[in-house]
């Protein structure tokens, strides 16, 4: 349900602009959050595909050429390139945006990073923290 405001719900900001308007803070307070904010997403929030590919890259206990990434292309659907192909450039012809990356997953199947299931088995964000706290409960 979108509540609509009025006029007399705002007060006017002295700033150079005399035409802006803000809430009330009394207004504030009694608003409820919407409906997608959740104040506990930030405890589980999964790690971007950029993290999981640097930190692959980078550390030395892991071997960039033992990982796929799956990834959304514009014309073709779902497709896999691995990561030694991956160009990271924004001017290479073949560049892929990170938020395209729908996985990331070892030559053994093994899915090390999942975006629509919440997997992170790099850095243990998102859902993967709680499955390694399981045994706990």
């Amino acid at each position: 349900m979108a509540s609509t405001l009025k006029e007399t719900d705002m007060v006017s900001d002295n700033t150079e602009n005399q035409h802006c308007l803000s809430l009330k803070p009394s207004e504030t307070k009694d608003r409820s959050p919407s409906p997608e904010y959740d104040p506990k997403a930030g405890e589980n929030r999964l790690r971007p595909a950029g993290d999981i590919i640097n930190r692959i890259t980078w550390d030395s206990g892991f071997e960039r050429n033992d990982y796929i990434i799956g990834f959304v292309d514009r014309f073709e659907g779902q497709l896999e390139v691995s990561m030694d192909s991956w160009k990271k450039e924004t001017t290479h012809e073949e560049f892929i945006p990170q938020h395209r990356v729908l996985y990331i997953r070892h030559i053994n199947g093994e899915i090390v990073w999942d975006r629509r299931r919440r997997i992170d088995k790099i850095f243990s964000s998102g859902n993967s923290a709680f499955s390694e706290l399981a045994f706990l409960a």
